[in-house]
């Protein structure tokens, strides 16, 4: 860790900033981060791994939507797991609980797709996007090919 610390208010602030949520529900996301107090303070490590989720959201969504069609939550296992594959990344134990009590609606530790995921729906960055296209125009990267993939598999078990 590399010792540049945010507090949960300006992480949640960073994480919701280019969400489509209002005002109003934006200031109750906030409120509510900065009610937890497992720790004081978000790690540079901590941020840069949620800044990674964040900028491979898309392919986030895929990975849980599965559970949205078969009804079922998102634990937090699943959510780690998901968080992963798809970022690259390992998001520390402290932000997942910290995601999970902003946005556990119901109260019970699990997450539906409208408690987190219609929430940061729109959130992919642009930056992330160009920067794939300009490294490689002719490919259909990786994030359209694991779509594509979890596409195909979720015809195969539903049709």
């Amino acid at each position: 860790s590399s010792g540049i610390n945010a507090e949960y208010g300006g992480f949640m602030r960073a994480v919701l900033r280019r969400t489509k949520v209002t005002p109003i529900q934006r200031a109750r996301f906030i409120d509510k981060s900065e009610v937890y107090k497992a720790i004081d303070e978000v790690s540079f490590d901590q941020f840069k791994s949620m800044i990674a989720l964040i900028n491979n959201f898309s392919d986030f969504e895929v990975a849980v939507r599965m559970y949205q069609i078969a009804k079922k939550p998102l634990s937090k296992a699943v959510f780690k797991r998901a968080a992963y594959v798809c970022s690259g990344e390992v998001l520390d134990d402290t932000i997942i609980d910290l995601l999970f009590f902003v946005f556990d609606e119901a109260g019970d530790g699990h997450l539906s797709h409208s408690e987190f995921v219609n929430v940061m729906r729109k959130m992919e960055t642009s930056v992330s996007s160009a920067q794939k296209a300009k490294d490689d125009p002719g490919s259909i990267g990786l994030g359209s090919y694991f779509r594509k993939c979890i596409r195909n598999e979720m015809i195969k078990l539903y049709a």
